[in-house]
């Protein structure tokens, strides 16, 4: 058996908007053998970090993994034989398009009951969730500033939302969204959440999450774990007793954690690591199907990086790729900018345009802007003052290691560099709040839509004050367009009058690989959110 199963993740909406649903089996096959599904025992998964368990402000895939096996939301996604995505109910069980498809009309799952037993519901007085809610969680988001649950695609398209009756939701938008269903864009994070918790928690939500989702909170201990257990009422009746979430920040620690059987499952296989567990067969690997791009982005908060010459003397000083591929080795994939091969915007030939590594450029750019080494000690300075550009970095590999090799090309073009490393969620907010003022790291948005949503109308760059009008309409206009070469050449051209100002430094692509214990059943991945309980497939251990 081929104990290496690649997965195809953020690649866009399906192209019939027909929902396939699988009956479930309960026979799986293992090396030709079959096996029954065992219920009970738990599930270890390794978290990198945690933003927060409250849906509205959650940002980035470590949290997503602990967030969706509390909340539901209207859609999932699940992959296919042929590595297309197939949109699959959540708590909405069907859906159909109006008014050429700016209006979506949702059916809501009857008996969605709310988890009880927690501060809000007392035990065995629960309710269900009704239409009323849906709007109620959709408004909370949208007046949410800078929510990452909501991309800016949707919030461009967005005009209102109701309840018709108990069980059915109608959503207006602008005019047709092709990224509405699309991993990671449109609804595709828009969790449901009763308004009665809101109202009673408070900001403590985020520390007592409650909703309808596979599993029920139990416990969080930062920087330690979060456990979850079996929820009695939903619709699916997990085999697992309890979810656990193990944070564990460094990726090493973590193979550790994996091979010792401390864990079962984690993301970002260290590079070295990939082959040797792809030959194993007490592993499983899931890759994840379009690179992720990892970049250093220029906050415009800074004065420094305000001119455009300044911020092209500092990307010319670096070689992107060649870091990359030193770091990620075999997981490497050349490229420049946001979109990986196979996505909409795509552009081959960004690196060879605007980011080949040019030290003479980049110092006859540093003399314009009137800097020299005027001291000898090997750092260009003006009026005294020395040219230190300041980095944040998240803790979470490889982004370390990236910035480190970053500073040391920095330095040896003559540009010093102050850089300091904090957790992911310290990094996160400086993007939410609009507080950074350095060259900010950042890795994801690889799929359908992640040029829109990190760098268009309301995208995650502009808090820190990245803005392009012009690029920003056409990426506005490109999610309206279903045909993928309409929107490949919308998101190109809007691509190339991004990248032509230098509003960041790539530092290549990355194709991420996810491991597990072979002794994992009826997985399906991480799409956005990690499926370990749908329609298609209901996760278990072999004791």
């Amino acid at each position: 058996m081929n104990k290496r199963k690649f997965s195809n993740l953020y690649v866009g909406i399906p192209t019939t908007l027909i929902v396939a649903l699988l009956a479930l089996t309960f026979v799986f096959s293992v090396s030709g053998q079959e096996m029954e599904a065992v219920s009970g025992g738990t599930l270890c998964l390794r978290t990198a970090g945690i933003t927060s368990l409250d849906p509205v402000f959650t940002a980035g895939d470590p949290t997503n993994m602990i967030v969706s096996q509390i909340f539901e939301t209207l859609i999932r996604t699940v992959p296919n034989e042929d590595g297309s995505l197939t949109t699959i109910p959540g708590l909405a069980e069907s859906w159909e398009f109006e008014e050429d498809g700016a209006v979506v009309i949702f059916h809501i799952r009857q008996r969605a009951l709310y988890h009880d037993g927690n501060p809000v519901f007392a035990e065995g007085e629960s309710r269900e969730v009704v239409a009323e809610d849906v709007v109620y969680s959709f408004e909370r988001a949208f007046n949410t500033v800078a929510s990452p649950a909501v991309p800016s695609d949707l919030r461009n398209s967005y005009e209102s939302i109701e309840a018709i009756d108990d069980y059915t939701v109608r959503l207006t938008l602008n005019g047709p969204n092709g990224l509405l269903f699309a991993p990671g864009r449109g609804i595709s994070k828009m969790a449901t959440f009763p308004p009665e918790a809101i109202e009673q928690l408070g900001d403590d939500f985020a520390d007592h999450p409650i909703d309808t989702g596979p599993f029920e909170f139990v416990e969080y201990v930062p920087d330690d774990h979060v456990i979850l257990q079996r929820n009695e009422d939903y619709y699916i009746t997990p085999y697992l007793d309890e979810v656990l979430f193990k944070i564990i920040p460094d990726n090493n620690t973590s193979m550790i954690a994996l091979e010792a059987g401390e864990i079962d499952h984690m993301r970002n296989i260290p590079p070295l690591d990939v082959s040797r567990l792809d030959e194993s067969e007490d592993y499983v690997l899931y890759r994840h199907a379009c690179p992720v791009a990892a970049q250093l982005i220029f906050s415009m908060n800074n004065p420094l990086f305000e001119d455009v010459r300044m911020r092209e003397a500092i990307a010319r000083a670096v070689d992107g790729n060649a870091i990359s591929l030193a770091v990620n080795q075999s997981t490497h994939a050349d490229s420049c900018g946001t979109a990986g091969p196979g996505v909409a915007g795509h552009d081959p030939d960004m690196c060879d345009k605007y980011f080949t590594q040019d030290l003479e450029r980049s110092m006859s750019l540093l003399t314009e802007l009137g800097y020299s080494d005027s001291d000898g000690d090997g750092i260009v300075d003006k009026d005294g003052e020395s040219l230190v550009v300041p980095i944040d970095s998240w803790e979470i590999a490889p982004m370390p290691l990236l910035t480190e090799a970053v500073v040391t090309q920095l330095q040896d073009a003559g540009i010093g560099a102050d850089l300091r490393v904090a957790e992911i969620g310290t990094v996160i907010s400086y993007f939410n709040e609009g507080t950074g003022d350095s060259l900010l790291s950042m890795q994801g948005w690889c799929g359908e839509g992640g040029t829109t949503g990190l760098w268009g109308l309301g995208g995650f760059s502009e808090p820190i004050g990245v803005s392009y009008p012009e690029a920003q309409a056409l990426l506005t206009e490109s999610n309206k367009m279903v045909d993928f070469a309409d929107r490949d050449a919308a998101v190109r051209e809007a691509a190339n009058l991004l990248y032509s100002q230098y509003p960041a430094i790539p530092l290549g692509l990355t194709y991420f690989f996810m491991g597990a214990s072979s002794r994992v059943q009826d997985f399906s991945g991480q799409y956005w959110w990690m499926n370990i309980v749908i329609e298609r497939n209901n996760t278990w251990v072999e004791q």
